[in-house]
């Protein structure tokens, strides 16, 4: 099953199906994951043109493809497909419908493949046949929760719901699911991150945003919570930053595969990499409509200035100040504001 294969489309859950499908069928096999966006060239083409000692045969993934421009690496990768190597697979994958047209035109059309997400007019038909299959009903607000809040792709909607199902097993006489029970399964088996701490942060939502870095600092060592806080926030407005940049240029933050979503992909600053997971171009969508430009350079001032008031402040010390960080940041927008002054002896 040596050749090219180029899978293309949002639909993440069915693509990884079918690269499974092809590694299941080349049998006993290395498999090697590069990305467009990196200097992938010399490791790559070593990896497709070497045979192996320890395996049959080579199974190489190339994601992201939409992102290689130059077209010295355009050239290159278009006259591998040409002449592919019999000892490697390559599978080329990218989150649009379309890539540069070297790689559309050497690929032949019967290994090009296009994975359309689910239409939302499918999506709540889809869920409501899902749990009637499982003796359950649903409702329109349990599955507008779902459909908000879980990845748009068929594995993770299939995931969570199959779990949700065992969950709601446990209740005896459950028959319907509700939009409380979606919350309540979802809060419970949610892991808290430094990103949706983010999240919360650019959503304007002081409470979860709070009540999110007490669960970092509960379930995780103190000390990385303490060092990430500040920092990690000012990394993703950082590229909040750029995507602001980028939109004011005149590009396009669609987040759709048929939309214009180069915003996010374009680079601003030096070593930025793109966002290409739907859920991260929601949440930075988001940050764009709550914070201008000025918000997202005084923010970024700010976050610099606690990180180090952080660090400085003793232990019992630290959680009052990453708390007043984040209200300085969502309430205030990076503004201090002022504080009373009192008479002293």
């Amino acid at each position: 099953m040596a050749g090219v294969y180029l899978l293309l489309g949002p639909e993440k859950g069915l693509k990884e199906d079918h690269i499974k499908k092809i590694k299941a069928d080349l049998g006993s096999c290395e498999v090697s994951k590069f990305y467009g966006f990196e200097d992938y060239e010399s490791e790559l083409f070593a990896q497709l043109n070497n045979n192996d000692l320890f395996a049959d045969h080579k199974l190489v993934i190339l994601e992201q493809a939409q992102e290689i421009k130059a077209k010295d690496k355009l050239k290159a990768l278009a006259e591998y497909i040409k002449h592919p190597s019999d000892c490697a697979t390559l599978v080329i994958t990218s989150d649009d419908l379309f890539v540069a047209p070297e790689i559309m035109g050497a690929v032949p059309e019967k290994n090009t493949m296009k994975f359309y997400e689910m239409f939302e007019s499918k999506k709540e038909e889809w869920l409501r046949t899902f749990f009637r299959k499982n003796s359950l009903s649903i409702d329109s607000a349990a599955c507008t929760a779902i459909i908000e809040k879980v990845e748009n792709n068929v594995h993770d909607f299939e995931n969570v719901c199959s779990q949700l199902v065992i969950y709601l097993s446990t209740i005896p006489g459950k028959k319907s699911v509700t939009a409380d029970d979606v919350d309540d399964y979802l809060t419970h088996t949610r892991e808290e991150t430094d990103f949706s701490l983010f999240s919360y942060v650019v959503r304007g939502k002081l409470d979860s945003a709070l009540e999110c870095l007490h669960t970092l600092l509960r379930t995780k060592d103190a000390s990385s919570v303490t060092a990430m806080c500040a920092s990690r926030l000012a990394t993703y407005f950082r590229r909040a930053l750029s995507v602001q940049m980028n939109a004011k240029k005149g590009l396009g933050m669609g987040t759709k595969g048929y939309e214009d979503g180069s915003a996010f992909s374009t680079k601003y600053f030096d070593g930025d990499r793109p966002i290409s997971r739907l859920k991260d171009k929601e949440v930075y969508r988001d940050a764009c409509r709550l914070y201008g430009v000025r918000d997202m350079e005084r923010i970024l001032v700010t976050l610099a200035e606690y990180d180090i008031r952080i660090k400085e402040s003793g232990t019992a010390l630290q959680q009052t100040v990453m708390e007043k960080c984040l209200i300085d940041v969502i309430k205030h927008k990076g503004r201090h504001p002022k504080q009373l002054e009192f008479a002293r002896l």
